[in-house]
């Protein structure tokens, strides 16, 4: 879906599975889209992968993100578009031999 390889998962219980993911790839593209309109272009390329469990979004960082960057996966999480979710995500940062 994206140029830039983002690891995406979820987990729960095997039926709903696939719904989850697909509301990583819609939180993906809303963050991305926020991002466009403040000329962040690039933004999606920072992230590593992207999992969610249970209602909580662990996102992987391969660069640092910024606050800003930060917020715009926060009002995609928020948003109508993932089914209102409002927990907090939880950012980690990884290292590039980790990676490989």
């Amino acid at each position: 879906m994206y140029p830039f390889d983002i690891g995406i998962d979820a987990g729960r219980a095997n039926e709903d599975e696939y719904w989850r993911i697909t509301r990583i790839h819609r939180i993906i593209g809303y963050a991305q889209a926020i991002a466009d309109m403040d000329g962040n272009e690039d933004f999606y390329k920072k992230a590593h992968s992207i999992f969610e469990y249970k209602g909580s979004l662990t996102v992987e960082w391969k660069i640092k993100p910024t606050e800003p960057e930060k917020e715009y996966l926060q009002k995609a999480w928020e948003s109508i578009v993932t089914d209102y979710e409002s927990n907090p995500i939880e950012h980690l940062i990884i290292k590039m031999e980790e990676i490989k």
